[in-house]
């Protein structure tokens, strides 16, 4: 199967947010009344709650939850996936219907290689098709379940619009390990394992927070850390199950107690990259990005 590399994937968000905001200076149908540009357009997306994305390799199913939309009852799908997907749905237009041994050609091709789309508001389903094509040619097709075949793009854009139906799960699954903002947290602890000395914790004590330990408490520090935290992201979700020695722990409770989470880290001070577990996801992190975490509770004092 072909997959968008995650330069095109970023190259396409990019692009897409930029059709956004100039949507309104392109015109919708074609003019001549013979072709509908929008026949796979989704005017309203706000109705969908759930997304199916099947081809013979696997299926995504992809419900809405508080947090966004979460991938076979397990893995929190990318938000920055989703803006996209969102983006296709609303954006996506035809260029012309194919016929003939053509579409008889594509479309039996699509239903081989290609993945089949479902969007659905609880129960109903809303609508449906199916997407493929041919990424050499930078081709794209959507296809009806009666068998019709379209050359389909995104307006001002020339890639490989089928591919993202065509990512696999590891692609869809959230980068970003904590699911909370700092004005929800109600509890964030840190564990060494190395030094228990560096542990601390963060707790919400109206008004504000309080580090146990530290009497004059430097807020801007706390409000900066915490949003670092809330702002992690991983380098890239990994299929492995590790049986080694922790090195830290991070952990954050919230108001809403299915937003809790633990991040365990593996690693030695010397390496450049570590390994991340959070629920039974394994993450990769540039240890780069794990340093500006590293504190302990003095970190938090007024420096006068």
């Amino acid at each position: 199967m072909n997959r968008l590399g995650n330069k095109s994937l970023g190259v396409l968000l990019a692009l897409l947010v930029l059709i956004s905001v100039s949507l309104s200076f392109w015109e919708r149908g074609s003019g001549n009344g013979k072709i509908d540009t929008d026949l796979f357009v989704v005017e309203n997306i706000d109705p969908i709650d759930r997304i199916v994305i099947s081809n013979q390799q696997e299926i995504l199913d992809c419900r809405a939850f508080s947090g966004g939309f979460k991938i076979n009852d397990e893995f929190v799908m990318d938000q920055d996936l989703l803006t996209v997907l969102a983006a296709v749905f609303q954006r996506v237009r035809v260029q012309r219907p194919l016929s003939g041994n053509q579409q008889q050609q594509v479309y039996q091709s699509i239903k081989e290689t290609g993945s089949h789309i479902e969007l659905y508001q609880g129960d109903q389903l809303l609508t449906s098709f199916w997407a493929g094509g041919d990424p050499s040619e930078q081709n794209s097709y959507f296809a009806t379940e009666e068998g019709a075949v379209y050359l389909v793009h995104l307006p001002g854009y020339t890639s490989y619009v089928s591919g993202l139906f065509q990512l696999p799960l590891a692609k869809w699954r959230s980068r970003t390990i904590f699911n909370n903002t700092w004005r929800s947290l109600l509890t964030y602890s840190f564990q060494d394992f190395n030094d228990p000395e560096n542990d601390f914790q963060i707790n919400y004590q109206d008004p504000f927070f309080q580090v146990p330990g530290v009497q004059q408490l430097d807020s801007n520090n706390v409000i900066d850390y915490l949003q670092r935290v809330v702002s992690l992201t991983a380098s890239a979700v990994v299929d492995t199950a590790y049986q080694g020695m922790p090195a830290l722990e991070l952990t954050t409770t919230d108001i809403d107690p299915a937003k809790n989470q633990t991040l365990t880290l593996y690693g030695e001070d010397d390496q450049p990259v570590m390994l991340g577990k959070s629920g039974n996801q394994y993450f990769t992190f540039a240890r780069a990005n794990i340093e500006p975490l590293l504190k302990n509770s003095r970190f938090f004092e007024k420096d006068f």
